[in-house]
């Protein structure tokens, strides 16, 4: 295929995808922004990007409440920093520690040690990505086609891969392709009347792969440490989104509803994590995990995005 996305409809006199390819944003543009705008808040926003960024900011995230049959928000929320706490690091913790006995916030199966890994990843994300939004901003008009293009959520990918990571976090592993790892899923949504599958079905999994859609493509990987360990150690190559096509997919449905063309039509082999931090060697593992990819294409597509829907008109 071709075009910066593969699932972006070729549509008659659709012009996107080369405005977006030749503006210099990646061929995985959406599961690249999606990866990075999931967990943020306006606090956020304001820190990173703009500080007079309102709680109607149109950046979509999803759902820290994975009990909801809402599973991505159209705007990012105000969180609730405690603002004694002067860092931004201990501000972040600080929130993971105090909704950790609520086992249906945020990615319920990671540990609270994994709930603050992955918010200081997202951080150092944001960070890395606010010298391009202020290049961006000095460059580019709000109103050009270009920002049209980017904020077209609904048909460049943003919407469907934001819905996809709210899977993967509601129920991990459901994309592996993995028989042990989807049927429970599968088998409980036929025997519910509710719209999600419930806490107790999804604890019994580890934790979702926090590569998101970052799973690693070395040949003959599996999810270990030994695979991702040497991944790393070799620069061997890393796919950021293997090619999903969300053909026949209605987001507008219920988890249940979807579960099982979710597990069967959008295998991208993402398992869980294969380990807990528990261990210094485990702890290896996770890193290695958190530092892939290290792209300034990565970068550039988040602040793009961050400028365009922010400035939206």
């Amino acid at each position: 295929s071709s075009g910066i996305n593969a699932e972006w409809p070729l549509r008659p006199g659709d012009q996107c995808p080369r405005i977006l390819s030749e503006a210099g944003l990646s061929p995985n543009f959406a599961p690249m922004v999606t990866h990075s705008i999931h967990s943020l808040t306006v606090e956020d926003i304001r820190y990173y990007f703009k500080p007079n960024a309102t709680e109607e900011n149109g950046i979509p995230t999803v759902n820290l409440d994975v009990r909801s049959a809402e599973r991505v928000l159209p705007n990012a929320p105000l969180i609730g920093y405690d603002d004694a706490f002067k860092t931004k690091a201990l501000k972040s913790f600080d929130l993971v520690m105090r909704n950790m006995n609520r086992t249906w916030w945020g990615i319920p199966k990671y540990s609270v040690l994994e709930k603050v890994a992955h918010a200081l990843h997202m951080a150092e994300a944001w960070e890395n990505a606010m010298g391009e939004y202020k290049m961006i901003e000095r460059l580019l008009d709000p109103e050009s086609d270009l920002c049209s293009c980017v904020t077209d959520i609904e048909n460049n990918g943003i919407l469907n891969h934001l819905n996809l990571i709210a899977f993967k976090i509601r129920y991990p592993g459901i994309t592996s392709g993995k028989d042990s790892l989807t049927n429970q899923y599968l088998t409980s949504a036929n025997s519910t009347d509710s719209t999600t599958v419930d806490t107790h079905t999804r604890k019994k999994r580890g934790g979702y792969d926090a590569s998101y859609d970052a799973s690693y493509d070395a040949e003959g990987y599996e999810a270990s440490y030994d695979a991702s360990y040497s991944a790393a150690r070799d620069n061997a190559p890393v796919a950021w989104h293997r090619s999903v096509r969300f053909d026949g997919i209605n987001f507008d449905l219920s988890d249940v509803e979807l579960l099982k063309d979710v597990a069967e039509k959008l295998v991208d082999k993402s398992n869980v994590m294969g380990y807990h931090i528990d261990s210094a060697e485990h702890w290896e593992y996770w890193k290695n995990v958190l530092k892939l990819p290290q792209d300034e294409s990565h970068y550039y597509d988040l602040a793009m995005f961050m400028f365009c829907k922010l400035n939206q008109v």
